[in-house]
């Protein structure tokens, strides 16, 4: 399920996320990851949705505050320019 528009979508097809050691979200790309994670559609209205939430993410098991939901945001939208680059 997407965490930014709560529509359900194969887990294949959806970005997945993580927090990381110093608390900060960021995509998992691949490598394999141990821990409560979250997936979002790769559309950047999912991830301004995402952004723009409060509360706690119950699929990591933890609040997010703001900055590191902005973070993330950022995050994939370098991710995302440099896809589109190639």
């Amino acid at each position: 399920m997407c965490l930014g528009c709560g529509e359900r979508a194969p887990q294949p097809t959806l970005v997945r996320i993580a927090v990381g050691a110093d608390g900060l979200l960021r995509p998992v790309l691949g490598e394999p990851q141990i821990g409560r994670t979250g997936y979002l559609h790769p559309a950047p209205t999912c991830w301004e949705r995402f952004a723009a939430r409060k509360g706690p993410v119950r699929s990591l098991g933890r609040s997010i505050d703001r900055l590191a939901r902005q973070t993330l945001l950022e995050t994939l939208r370098k991710l995302d320019q440099g896809a589109r680059m190639r």
